[in-house]
């Protein structure tokens, strides 16, 4: 049986964590939580295989029902005593299958009997409310409503604000990595328009939003999901919109989300969402899906961008060739993103292929993106490229940028060397103009 479900429990011991601790914050608290999962992870690999049939294979035996006296027991010893972690991994190797094969009726007996003897507002065994969130955790995939009630009841101990119930309602919705499934859906969507109407929550917040574009995908409705996604503000727009494009399923619906996509999100955001997009499903289905869909030539050209710049390497020059090829209009915009992520990726493979484009408006564009990602890396060879710059204007901008961002880091460097390599006059008279 594979180990798999460990992520399970130590994620949603994160939760517990917060919940049941108003003094600690969630980032503290899933911090905690992803170390112990790799803790987790390491003693896995280390340990013995699991129980394999006579052909060397996994087993494919169903799991021992949980006895409920046995489980209450193995939740009963003192994280201050012996080996915690080691505690909880014997805890998780043992019952990690058995939970997530149990049935309901199971799930729920155990979650009495756990706040029965360790009530949750109470802080008398830290495993015990781990175990408690994972059972809830894993009860949501055939009750959802119920687990809802118990998260509701749960956080309402200690007061818990509600964007943490929110976000505890995200990391369930794709526990298993997996879209948001329908019953899940109904069920959310119930409860949110209960707690909107009850004013225990902002219709405004953005995880209302990510949550109710989620509810849109899963019922089928994509335009209502990016309606959704159109409402949220830049960081919360990009990560919510990426979510929402590994959801999907078909080319046909991923067509759909980049025409829609591209008048939905800021530019910067439809360039990272069409990359991910390519990330997921490879440079040609990318490609593919681009030549069929209707966009304006600015936002094909940041789809392009997008496209070319999924995962840095050595096809990323011939990527390069082909966006060049396939630009549509002179927006700036496409080329710097193109750049500017390939320079993260790979700064000298994004160099070399900058010396190999005639001076004009396309060379700006590319230097555009470039510069100011090589700044953070070396201060004085972006400060040489921007007085490369075409463009007077463009060409100051760009080299006071690289200054500045040089600055940071070594203010006596950066200032020596401006001084050694001064701007020309063309340059700085367009900035006063």
């Amino acid at each position: 049986m594979k180990k798999h479900h460990i992520l399970l429990l130590v994620i949603l011991a994160g939760i517990a964590a917060f919940l049941l601790r108003q003094t600690h914050g969630l980032k503290h608290a899933e911090s905690q939580a992803q170390a112990e999962l790799k803790l987790l992870r390491d003693a896995v690999r280390k340990s013995p295989g699991v129980a394999t049939t006579a052909s060397g294979g996994s087993s494919d035996l169903r799991p021992a029902a949980i006895d409920s006296a046995e489980f209450l027991s193995d939740l009963n010893f003192d994280p201050g005593s012996g080996d915690y972690r080691q505690s909880m991994l014997d805890f998780a190797d043992k019952y990690e299958a058995r939970i997530s094969s149990a049935p309901l009726s199971k799930l729920k007996e155990l979650c009495a009997l756990i706040e029965k003897q360790y009530p949750l507002g109470q802080e008398k065994n830290k495993m015990a409310r781990k175990a408690w969130f994972a059972i809830v955790g894993e009860a949501t995939k055939s009750d959802p409503a119920w687990a809802f009630a118990k998260l509701e009841e749960a956080s309402s101990l200690i007061e818990a604000p509600v964007g943490e119930v929110l976000g505890t309602f995200k990391r369930w919705s794709t526990m298993d990595g997996e879209a948001m499934n329908p019953a899940y859906a109904s069920a959310l969507e119930k409860w949110l328009d209960e707690a909107q109407t009850a004013g225990k929550i902002d219709a405004a917040h953005p995880l209302v939003n990510e949550l109710r574009a989620g509810i849109a995908a899963a019922q089928g409705d994509f335009s209502a999901a990016v309606r959704q996604i159109s409402q949220l503000p830049y960081t919360s727009q990009r990560e919510a919109a990426v979510d929402y494009v590994s959801t999907l399923q078909t080319p046909e619906a991923r067509l759909q989300a980049m025409q829609e996509l591209s008048t939905a999100l800021q530019s910067q955001n439809f360039t990272r969402v069409v990359r991910e997009l390519a990330n997921q499903h490879g440079f040609d289905a990318a490609r593919k899906i681009l030549n069929s869909a209707s966009l304006a030539p600015e936002k094909h050209d940041l789809a392009a961008a997008g496209i070319a710049s999924a995962a840095i390497g050595p096809e990323t020059k011939q990527r390069a060739a082909w966006l060049l090829e396939n630009l549509r209009s002179d927006d700036p915009q496409a080329l710097a993103a193109f750049t500017g992520t390939w320079t993260e990726g790979n700064q000298a493979d994004a160099a070399n292929w900058l010396g190999t484009l005639p001076h004009g408006k396309r060379r700006d564009a590319a230097l555009k993106g470039f510069i100011p990602v090589a700044a953070r890396i070396d201060g004085a060879t972006a400060m040489d490229w921007a007085l490369t710059v075409s463009d007077p204007l463009l060409r100051n901008q760009l080299y006071n940028e690289a200054h500045a961002k040089w600055h940071e880091t070594d203010a006596g460097q950066a200032n020596e060397y401006r001084s050694r390599h001064r701007l020309d006059s063309e340059a700085v008279e367009a900035a006063s103009k």
